[in-house]
């Protein structure tokens, strides 16, 4: 079983923030006990008798439908009941496509989903795309430029290095059929001795920026002697920390309330560093009081509403999905999920590492899920309704 992770990718953001404004986002999850599943109500239908001049019918089908669009709810037309397993060892990151596609981030390299949730085998191998670096670790990044190219950032542990010591910073460009794009770098990869690359950032000119270790790249990946300061207009989305257009921050922490229990806190910071608003300590779950629980913030998102979206994992035997909706200011959205919180389980051993929010308002979550019994680890992700 993994250690509950807690993932801040947006350290040192504030710092090309205040020089160019970048912008980064993350990360969701759902409990069983949260919402009945359409089919519960369906059930649950099927037992009253039907009222004189109603249509037993027109009852089930307007129960199905308000199940499916609560609030938080697993979207039940993506994937398998809203939640997906892939094999590729887990998802750090994640972006849209302009068609709705979802690429997500592995250990190795790439992979990409089609909007229901399939994986699209007309990309990379069979769905998948390796960078060729050799024993990736840490936290993968990506990025879409405008002209659809995929850009990956991680690590790899060189075999010349000393076990657990230094590992070399990898880039890789990708082409948007999922092939290595050969006009960047050597092949289509760059690698160097930085290490600790956890954010990526792209300029208008197709610059390429790296956070914490402050880097700068050309469009063909050639590193440049020193940073020049630009506006970012695209950005990794793997984090607990998302900066807003206003120069307004959002920040997911885990809070130690008790020994072995922590919770999660969602603050909103001014672009001066002063608090803006905090939420209550709560936990995924939903317990209140203490229940010996880890809960983790793996990422953040912001909706166009302001409302800020956090998950991560709530570790209490097994390891769900985590995620919560806090209002502007600062209190729970009571009407997602279970009074503002929710859990999803696939494997019983899983966590949020980035987040998505599309245009109609459906919430990505994306991360791994691990099947202790197998030994596997699966890319998982979730749609929930908005």
């Amino acid at each position: 079983m993994r250690d509950p992770r807690i993932i801040i990718a947006g350290i040192g953001l504030a710092a090309m923030a205040a020089a160019g404004g970048i912008t980064a986002a993350s990360a969701g999850g759902s409990p069983a006990s949260s919402a009945p599943s359409a089919g519960t109500a369906a059930a649950a239908v099927r037992t009253v008798p039907a009222a004189a001049g109603r249509n037993t019918q027109a009852i089930l089908v307007n129960a199905q439908a308000a199940a499916a669009s609560t609030p938080g709810s697993l979207d039940p037309t993506f994937g398998n009941g809203g939640k997906v397993l892939s094999p590729g060892g887990g998802a750090t990151d994640a972006i849209l496509q302009p068609n709705g596609d979802i690429v997500v981030s592995t250990g190795s390299g790439v992979a990409r989903f089609l909007p229901t949730g399939k994986l699209d085998t007309t990309f990379g191998s069979g769905g998948l795309a390796s960078a060729g670096f050799v024993g990736g670790e840490g936290l993968q990044g990506i990025a879409l430029q405008p002209d659809g190219k995929i850009i990956w950032v991680g690590s790899q542990n060189t075999p010349g290095f000393t076990p657990f010591g230094t590992f070399s910073f990898a880039l890789a460009r990708f082409n948007a059929n999922g092939s290595l794009d050969t006009s960047f770098g050597t092949g289509g990869k760059i690698l160097s001795s930085s290490g600790g690359i956890t954010a990526l950032g792209l300029d208008a000119a197709g610059n390429i920026f790296t956070l914490p270790t402050r880097a700068e790249f050309s469009p063909t990946g050639q590193a440049d002697t020193s940073v020049t300061p630009a506006a970012i207009t695209a950005s990794s989305h793997g984090g607990s920390s998302i900066f807003l257009p206003s120069g307004q921050f959002v920040q997911a922490t885990g809070v130690a309330v008790a020994k072995h229990d922590n919770d999660i806190q969602v603050q909103r910071f001014n672009a001066d560093g002063s608090t803006a608003s905090a939420s209550p300590a709560f936990d995924y779950s939903g317990a209140a009081g203490l229940d010996q629980a880890i809960d983790s913030a793996g990422a953040v998102a912001v909706q166009a509403n302001g409302q800020a979206v956090a998950d991560g994992a709530h570790f209490l035997s097994t390891s769900p999905f985590g995620l919560a909706r806090v209002n502007p200011d600062g209190t729970l959205d009571t009407g997602f999920g279970s009074g503002g919180v929710l859990t999803t389980t696939f494997n019983g051993n899983e966590a949020v590492e980035a987040v998505l929010t599309q245009p109609d308002g459906k919430i990505i979550a994306a991360g791994f899920s691990d099947n202790n019994t197998t030994g596997q680890s699966f890319i998982a992700l979730a749609r929930y309704n908005p």
